[in-house]
């Protein structure tokens, strides 16, 4: 995103700011905590974190008369949010998220206010990444059909076969807003081994698995795998990520 200037008026409070901002990459991990740096370098009176939509602003967390202040923060993030000490400056502006959820993702701007320099803000905008820890592929032959499944993937994935003609795939969202997802093959007839490759992959991910079925006229077999290694990763994580696009 490019940078931009723009007068907006900010919530719970009674002032209007002038912002540049410029913007950096971090990344957030599922279930886990997530900092959101929010860096300036004057002392802070009055600080909001906010959560932005196109209608409204969402208070996530604030801080004024020397303490934190719970009483507008939004059910969703009660109980998950704390200010830390930003890196840069060594004062307690940053946003500390605990159990980071996909429902989580979006926009996010801190607003600070000092008496003598006025006030300022910075933004923070979530875009899904991916699950960066192998997930189980789990891999099904009954008859002459095989079948091909993952749970939990994020963002929405897609499968592939090695062989052909390609099935389609039933892609299920789950209340966590994580993904399942599954496919069918019909399997030609063979008196050899059979060699299979199921590959679940996203936008910024992918795994393949390979199985061999050393007996194909046998009625039922059943692999489930933990793939080692993504094919592709963008990544070195241990859970799902998002992209954190941080502006001052």
């Amino acid at each position: 995103m490019s940078g931009i200037n723009k007068i907006s008026e900010v919530s719970n409070s009674d002032f209007f700011f002038l912002s540049g901002f410029t913007e950096i990459n971090v990344s957030c991990v599922y279930n886990s905590i997530c900092i959101l740096s929010c860096s300036f370098r004057y002392e802070t009176d009055v600080l909001h974190w906010d959560y932005i939509t196109r209608t409204e602003h969402i208070n996530v967390h604030s801080y004024y008369e020397n303490k934190d202040q719970f009483e507008d923060q939004d059910p969703r993030f009660n109980g998950r949010t704390s200010l830390v000490e930003d890196q840069v400056t060594g004062r307690k502006t940053s946003l500390m998220l605990k159990n980071v959820k996909v429902q989580d993702e979006g926009t996010y701007r801190c607003f600070i206010s000092n008496d003598d320099y006025g006030a300022q803000t910075g933004a923070a905008v979530w875009s899904p990444a991916a699950l960066c820890d192998s997930p189980l592929l789990d891999m099904v032959r009954a008859g002459n059909s095989a079948t091909c499944s993952s749970e939990g993937v994020y963002p929405e994935p897609n499968l592939t076969w090695s062989s052909s003609p390609q099935s389609n795939s039933t892609v299920q969202q789950t209340e966590e807003k994580l993904y399942n997802i599954s496919s069918s093959l019909k399997l030609s007839d063979m008196d050899g081994d059979l060699l299979l490759s199921c590959t679940v992959s996203t936008r910024l991910n992918k795994w393949t698995t390979t199985t061999t079925w050393r007996n194909p006229s046998e009625e039922h077999n059943t692999i489930k795998l933990y793939v080692g290694k993504p094919v592709i990763s963008t990544l070195l994580c241990s859970s799902l990520h998002f992209y954190v696009y941080i502006k001052y």
